[in-house]
Order: C-alpha cells, then structure tokens, then sequence
C-alpha cells in the first residue's frame, strides 16, 4: 500500500482517508463535504488544472469538488495494482 495526499493520488482507485492535516476550519469544512477519517473515496481526475472531483463510495454521497490546495492536505491509502 502507498501513502500520499489527495492530489498526488491515482485516480480511479479506492482510497481510504487516513489524515486530514489542516486547521479545524478547513476540518469542519471537508466533513460538511462528507469527507471524513476512514471513509473510502474515488478520485475521478488527475488534471492539474482544475479541482479534485471525488465520490465517497462510503457513504454513496455524489461527486465534490475539492480544491487542490485542501486536497494536499488529505492523506489517503491505496492498494498498489
């Protein structure tokens, strides 16, 4: 399994939040987004240029965008294929 944050992340794999390193405001924020500790996402793009669009398949929530400096910010497992 790799450890990296959100953003550097692959895309369209199961990932599993294992940290969230940022201030209680921007903590507060991700879990009104549906982001939490333990949660399993799918990462949907790898564009540099725009938002991270992801899906908590945890809670079957629809897709969010997250910006790419809070998405640094998560840190997330997954199984190497």
């Amino acid at each position: 399994m790799k450890t990296r944050n959100l953003l550097q992340a692959p895309s369209n794999k199961s990932l599993e939040v294992l940290e969230i390193n940022a201030d209680d405001a921007a903590r507060k924020r991700l879990m009104s987004m549906g982001i939490h500790i333990g949660d399993r996402l799918l990462k949907y793009n790898d564009s540099s240029w725009c938002p991270v669009l992801v899906k908590n398949i945890t809670l079957n929530s629809p897709k969010i965008a997250i910006g790419k400096l809070l998405a640094t910010k998560i840190l997330v497992k997954h199984e190497k294929s």
